[in-house]
Parts: C-alpha cells; sequence; structure tokens
C-alpha cells in the first residue's frame, strides 16, 4: 500500500510539471502569438484562464514535491549534500515561477491591446525556459544521492 501512495505522489508531481511545462510552451508558443495576429477577447481570455490554471498546477506541484522530501531523503539533507542543493535550486525556481505567471504574464495579458505583444511573450518564454531548467535540475536530483 506505501509503494502505491509514494508512486501517487510521484505521479501527481511529473504530472503537475508537465502541465506547467507544457502550458508555458502553449502561451509562449502558440497563445499568445496567435492574441498578436488579432486579440480577440476569446483568446484574451484563454490566455488569462491558462495563466490562473498554471498557478494551481504549480502549486500542486510544489505540494507534491515537498511530500517527497519527506518520504525519499528528508529535510535533514535538504543543506548538507548535493541532491538538497538540487531541490532547493528547484524550489526557488517554482517559487519564481509563481510571481512571474500572476506577477507578470497575467497583467502582460491583460495590458495586450495597450503595450502589445512583446511583454506577454517575453514572460511566457521566460516561464516555459524556467520550467524546463527545472524540469532538469529535478532530474538531476533523481540521480544525486
Amino acid at each position: 500500500m506505501m509503494l502505491l501512495i509514494s508512486w501517487l505522489i510521484r505521479y501527481g508531481h511529473v504530472v503537475g510539471a508537465g502541465v506547467w511545462v507544457g502550458g508555458y510552451a502553449l502561451l509562449a508558443f502558440v497563445i499568445v502569438p496567435l492574441i498578436s495576429k488579432g486579440a480577440s477577447e476569446m483568446l484574451v481570455q484563454l490566455a488569462i484562464n491558462t495563466v490562473r490554471f498554471l498557478t494551481y498546477a504549480g502549486t500542486l506541484t510544489i505540494g507534491f514535491g515537498i511530500v517527497l522530501i519527506t518520504r525519499t531523503n528528508g529535510f535533514s539533507n535538504l543543506f548538507s549534500s548535493a541532491w538538497g542543493a538540487l531541490i532547493i535550486t528547484a524550489f526557488v525556481i517554482a517559487i519564481v515561477l509563481l510571481g512571474i505567471g500572476d506577477g507578470a504574464l497575467r497583467p502582460a495579458i491583460k495590458r495586450l491591446a495597450k503595450t502589445g505583444e512583446a511583454p506577454a511573450r517575453l514572460w511566457a518564454t521566460v516561464g516555459f525556459i524556467l520550467t524546463v531548467i527545472a524540469v532538469g535540475v529535478m532530474t538531476g536530483a533523481t540521480y544525486v544521492g
């Protein structure tokens, strides 16, 4: 039973991360460029809702990650190992991503009519790059003792 619970927690963490990466990719490379070609209210609302959904997905991913820490190497190893350094790095990136989504990207999407697509595309691209880096860091944490 414990093995199943551990698997479900890890599964939730990985699925949440996949949604986060895919959502930023969708925003950066599909939705925001489509809005720039003709800012329909439906696309703008889709972009705003996507960012809000990414905030929830990111929060769940972080939550599952915290639970995974307790079920793997534990909090006592966070500040005394290479594994801990990678986990802390990924956690910092995740918090920055939450800030980018709600603090920069969503406002940039709301101001598309005034400022153009450049700020929204910039923040969506930065978010995508950071999610890819976070996945790389977490992959490294899987292989470090």
